[in-house]
């Protein structure tokens, strides 16, 4: 089993977001970063922009069901997980990814998020680990949202553990499909997983509340898609 691959998962109801994301990976990601990019979708073709993304589709699936086949199917040791209205707003360094997994790897964490703190969620607490003389920090055993999906490594055979349906009252209800499955796989690994490791590295690089809610952009996905028409408008008109 190779090394490490990252996955951004998405369906194809979510397809205006697909540029937005391409567009901020061009400006803010290090694709000399040595991971491939897995492209998961269902069912639509794309042209994808350049090398380092493959294209894996699952066919019509639901959130959970896409989650399971694209995990069960593209083996790797360890997994970067993203999904596709993280629209980087910072840079992705090549150091900044590679030292990070190696700070997880070495300790054989669960889970390294790389993400912005959300104290009104996570209970987390101050560790010996740091990166960049910045404090790398613990989810306490007693906090919710030990997993979740913002932008984390995984070690690919926890994440597959945990893969879980929503439960029936959480199916287009009060949450969204993505998130009754986060709800369903954040129990699942609190009860299978009491003494997991999972870390967090503080660094806000893309909207944490996404650029997109059902299928419409957020306030601050319009303002990236400003940018994004502007710049491509003054490559045609100039």
């Amino acid at each position: 089993m190779e090394e490490g691959c990252i996955i951004i998962q998405t369906c194809d109801k979510y397809q205006r977001a697909w540029d937005g994301l391409f567009w901020s990976m061009d400006n803010y990601w290090d694709f000399s970063i040595p991971w491939p990019i897995y492209f998961c979708n269902e069912e639509l073709d794309i042209r994808l922009p350049n090398k380092s993304y493959t294209q894996f589709k699952t066919g019509k699936l639901s959130h959970y069901e896409m989650m399971k086949k694209i995990v069960e199917e593209i083996k790797y040791k360890y997994i970067f997980y993203m999904l596709e209205d993280f629209w980087p707003i910072k840079h992705m360094s090549k150091d900044m990814f590679l030292g990070l997994f190696e700070i997880f790897k070495e300790n054989n964490w669960d889970s390294l998020k790389v993400t912005t703190h959300q104290p009104k969620y996570y209970e987390l607490e101050g560790t010996k680990f740091s990166f960049n003389n910045q404090k790398i920090l613990r989810y306490s055993k007693s906090s919710k949202w030990r997993f979740n999906q913002q932008a984390s490594f995984w070690k690919h055979e926890v994440f597959k553990s945990i893969i879980s349906p929503p439960k029936e009252e959480h199916i287009e209800t009060k949450y969204s499909t993505s998130l009754g499955v986060e709800v369903a796989m954040d129990e699942k690994f609190r009860t299978d997983n009491p003494d997991s490791e999972v870390y967090l590295f503080n660094y806000l690089w893309y909207p944490v509340g996404g650029s997109m809610w059902r299928g419409k952009l957020t306030q601050i996905g319009e303002q990236i898609e400003f940018e994004r028409q502007v710049e491509e408008y003054t490559k045609i008109k100039y």
